[in-house]
């Protein structure tokens, strides 16, 4: 018999799905990058990210994230444009 997680592992387009819903879980907001944001002027070096809330909410943003003391991480980001 299969274990739950390698079953998982085999349709790994699930993956960023579950990592989306587990920020959403802490009212975190989800960043992830898009291939369709390469053609957004002073995106050559794919620099921008798409940052999404749980209510729906897309912008495109650039991050700055700083590790802080005990392994805990500080996420700064600046709002380029709304995307919807």
């Amino acid at each position: 018999m299969e274990s739950r997680a390698y079953k998982m592992l085999e349709n790994l387009n699930s993956i960023h799905e579950l990592g989306r819903q587990r920020c959403f879980e802490l009212g975190n907001p989800f960043y992830f990058q898009d291939a369709a944001d390469s053609n957004e002027p002073g995106n050559e070096n794919d620099k921008y990210y798409r940052k999404e809330l749980n209510t729906g909410e897309l912008y495109l943003v650039t991050l700055e994230v700083k590790e802080e003391e005990n392994q805990s991480f500080s996420i700064k980001d600046t709002v380029i444009r709304k995307i919807r």
